[in-house]
C-alpha cells in the first residue's frame, strides 16, 4: 500500500525547478520560518526543509496538496497525534535494526528470532495505528484523508493483523524447535540443489504419540528413507539444510516487514510536513497575520497579491510588518528604485517567498494573491564581504548568475537584488540592460531592485515593454513608510542629507 497525501496517485515526480538550495535559504532568510514550523523537532525540520526546497510545476499536483492541507489545518489535533503514533513506530524499529546490526551477522536461529521480534514491533504499530484511524474516522472532510483512511482499514482489517499474529507465532515456534519441510534435487555435480521451503510447523513431543507414530510409519510411509544421523558429513549436510530454510524463511518474513516499514516511513515524511504547515499556520493565526491559499491560474504572466508580507520579519519581531501589493497582469520586468533602506529587498524576498510556498502548494503570507505556475524559482543577492573570496565581488556574482543562466529555462522567475552595484554606474547599466533584455526575450519574469539610476531611468524613458517601474515610497520630510508603489525611477541616494542631519551644517 502506498500513502497518496502529499502527492496525488500516477504523479511523476518533482522536478528540480530551485536547484541552488542553499543561496535561496540565505537570500529568502528561509531559516525563522522552517524553525517555527518544526518547534525543535529535527526530522519535522529536514522533511519541511526538502519539501519547501522542491517547488512544483504541476498545476494539479499543487491543487491536490492544497486541498490536503486545507484538511489537515482543519484537523490539527488529528494531525499531529497521527504523526506521534508513525514516529514512535518508526523510531522503535530503527533503534532495533541498529542495535542487531552492531551485534554483526547472526545465527540462522537468531536471524529467525530477529524477525519475529521486529514483525511483532510492526503488527503492534498495525494496531496502534489502526486504532487511531478508526477513532478520527470521519474527521477529514476532504477526499484525500478519506481515500487513505479507507484503503489502510481495506488493507489491515481484522484478518490481516489476525494472519501477522498467526506468522509470528509460527515464527517463535520454529525458533524453538519447530519443523520445517524442505524439498529438494540433485544438482550438477551430484549436489543438492532447488530447496523449497514446503511447510512450517510447531514441534510437537513425540513421547506421547510413539505407538501411533509407529503405526503410522509402517502403513503410510512405506516408501520413506529413514536416514540415520551417524555419518558425521551427513550430519553436516542436514544442518547446512536446515540453516537454508532457516535463512530463506527470515528473509521471507525480511521482504514482508520490509514493506511495512517503507509505509510507515512515507507516512511519517509526508505527515511531519502536515504536522509542520499546521504549526506555522497556528503561529500566523495566532498573531493574526493575514494568511491565504493562493489561487493558481493556468494563464501566464500573471501575479496579484494583496497585503504581502516579509514572514521572517514577522515571526522574528512578532508583529505585521508593512504590508505591499503587487498587480502583474502581463508583466515580465518589475524595476524596483528608491532610498536605501526603504523596503525594496523586503519586497521582492516577500514576493520570493510567496510564490515559493504557493508552489509547494502551502498557504501564503498575503491576504489574497493570483498567480502562475513558474518553470524555475532563481535567487540572486548582492553577497555580505567575504575575505575568502578568491576573486572580486562582481566576478563572484557573475559567476554565480551563469550557474543560474546555465540551468534556466522559458517560464521561469529570478529574484535580483542589487546585483551588479559593485562596479562603475556605466559598466553596471551595461551589464544590467544587456542580462535582463536576455531574460526578457527568453520569457524569464525578472524582479529587478537596483540603485543603478543610469539604466532604471533609461528603461522608463524608453518606454520598456510588459514592465512596472516601483519605487520605496518617501515622503516630502524624508520620512520612509517602506512601501513599494508605481512611479518613476529615482535617485537612491540621499548621502547630502544624512550628512547635514548626522554631522550638521560644519
Amino acid at each position: 500500500m502506498k500513502a497518496y497525501l502529499l502527492n496525488r496517485r500516477g504523479y511523476a515526480g518533482d522536478v528540480e525547478i530551485a536547484p541552488f538550495k542553499s543561496d535561496i535559504v540565505a537570500d529568502l532568510v528561509l531559516e525563522p520560518l522552517l524553525q517555527t514550523m518544526a518547534k525543535n523537532d529535527n526530522f519535522i525540520y529536514t522533511q519541511c526543509k526538502n519539501i519547501l526546497l522542491t517547488p512544483m510545476t504541476d498545476r494539479e499536483n499543487i491543487l491536490h496538496r492544497q486541498s490536503a492541507l486545507r484538511d489537515a489545518i482543519r484537523n490539527k489535533k488529528t494531525i499531529l497525534s497521527l504523526y506521534a503514533t508513525v514516529a514512535e513506530v518508526v523510531t522503535d524499529v530503527s533503534n532495533f535494526r541498529s542495535t542487531n546490526k552492531k551485534n554483526g551477522n547472526p545465527l540462522p536461529a537468531v536471524k529467525v528470532i530477529q524477525s519475529i521480534e521486529q514483525l511483532d514491533l510492526l503488527a503492534k504499530g498495525l494496531e496502534r495505528l489502526k486504532e487511531e484511524i478508526v477513532n478520527t474516522y470521519g474527521h477529514f472532510t476532504g477526499t484525500i484523508f478519506r481515500d487513505f483512511y479507507d484503503e489502510f482499514l481495506k488493507e489491515f482489517n481484522t484478518n490481516f493483523v489476525t494472519l501477522v499474529h498467526e506468522k509470528t507465532a509460527l515464527l517463535r515456534a520454529i525458533s524453538n524447535g519447530g519443523e520445517i519441510q524442505i524439498s529438494g534435487c540433485i544438482g550438477r555435480g551430484l549436489k543438492a540443489d532447488g530447496f523449497v521451503v514446503n511447510s512450517l510447523s510447531e514441534y510437537q513431543s513425540k513421547r506421547k504419540f510413539d505407538i501411533m507414530e509407529s503405526l503410522f510409519a509402517t502403513k503410510v510411509r512405506k516408501n520413506e528413507i529413514r536416514i540415520s544421523y551417524d555419518d558425521l558429513q551427513l550430519n553436516q549436510d542436514c544442518r547446512d539444510l536446515a540453516t537454508a530454510g532457516l535463512l530463506h524463511v527470515a528473509s521471507c518474513f525480511e521482504g514482508f516487514s520490509r514493506e511495512l516499514i517503507k509505509l510507515f516511513d512515507s507516512l511519517r515524511m509526508q505527515l511531519a510536513f502536515f504536522h509542520g504547515c499546521c504549526n506555522l499556520h497556528s503561529q500566523m493565526t495566532n498573531m493574526v497575520f493575514p494568511v491565504c491559499f493562493p489561487e493558481i491560474v493556468k494563464e501566464t504572466h500573471s501575479l496579484n497579491t494583496t497585503d504581502m508580507y516579509d514572514l521572517g520579519i514577522a515571526i522574528r519581531n512578532l508583529r505585521l510588518p508593512t504590508v505591499n501589493d503587487i498587480g502583474g497582469e502581463d508583466t515580465l520586468l518589475y524595476l524596483v528604485t528608491g532610498t536605501n533602506n526603504g523596503g525594496k529587498t523586503t519586497f521582492i524576498r516577500s514576493a520570493a517567498v510567496c510564490q515559493l510556498m504557493a508552489q509547494c502548494g502551502m498557504f501564503v503570507p498575503a491576504k489574497a494573491m493570483t498567480t502562475q505556475v513558474f518553470q524555475g524559482i532563481y535567487t540572486h543577492f548582492v553577497r555580505n564581504e567575504d575575505t575568502s573570496l578568491t576573486a572580486g565581488k562582481l566576478e563572484e556574482e557573475l559567476r554565480r548568475l551563469s550557474r543560474i543562466v546555465d540551468h534556466m529555462k522559458p517560464g521561469s522567475v529570478i529574484f535580483l537584488n542589487e546585483s551588479f552595484a559593485t562596479t562603475s554606474e556605466r559598466e553596471a547599466a551595461q551589464i544590467a540592460e544587456d542580462i535582463v533584455k536576455a531574460f526578457l526575450e527568453n520569457d524569464v519574469t525578472c524582479f529587478f531592485v537596483t540603485h543603478i539610476y543610469t539604466y532604471a531611468k533609461k528603461a522608463y524613458d524608453e518606454h520598456y515593454a510588459r514592465t512596472q517601474f516601483l519605487q520605496a515610497e518617501r515622503t516630502s520630510d524624508g520620512e520612509r513608510t517602506y512601501k513599494i508603489t508605481s512611479g518613476e525611477p529615482s535617485l537612491t541616494g540621499y548621502g547630502m542629507e544624512m550628512y547635514h542631519e548626522i554631522l550638521g551644517d560644519a
